[in-house]
């Protein structure tokens, strides 16, 4: 079977307060990012191996939100496109950097019988509303969102 791979965001549903979203849109206004006019923060998954589409979902709905207060967003690695109006932020650990949270992802696909996980990483989803520019927006991630010894960060 070939290798599939998805990248599952999880964010707060729209009817709860997203705390760290706007401590970072007051953070971008204090940096003088002042077109920034929302942040929504996540938790970005990216998991590789011979799943399908239904166990990525499984894997998200069973184990990655809480069913009561997030949702996920499950997208092929090229098919992940900003929401409109949006810059869309993903910061993950450089490769060699260890990642327990992609580790205990792994571990508890086993629990819940989900087959053919081979690699999971595990990252942040940031994304930006407003008119910024993708050089000021990656600029402010850069300094403030992200460690660039151990992170790398991708813009859509």
């Amino acid at each position: 079977m070939t290798e599939n791979r998805w990248k599952i965001f999880v964010h707060h549903k729209p009817r709860v307060t997203d705390h760290r979203g706007d401590g970072i849109r007051k953070e971008c206004a204090h940096a003088g990012l002042k077109s920034v006019k929302k942040v929504r923060a996540g938790q970005a998954y990216e998991v590789a191996g011979s799943l399908l589409e239904a166990e990525a979902r499984r894997l998200a709905e069973s184990l990655l939100t809480d069913p009561v207060t997030q949702e996920a967003w499950i997208a092929v690695p090229g098919g992940v496109k900003a929401p409109a109006g949006a810059r869309l932020v993903q910061v993950w650990p450089k490769n060699g950097v260890s990642d327990p949270v992609a580790d205990t992802v792994r571990m508890a696909a086993k629990d819940l019988k989900i087959e053919g996980l081979d690699t999971v990483r595990s990252g942040s989803v940031f994304e930006f509303f407003g008119a910024a520019r993708t050089d000021d927006v990656r600029r402010f991630c850069e300094e403030h969102l992200m460690n660039g010894l151990i992170q790398i960060v991708e813009l859509s």
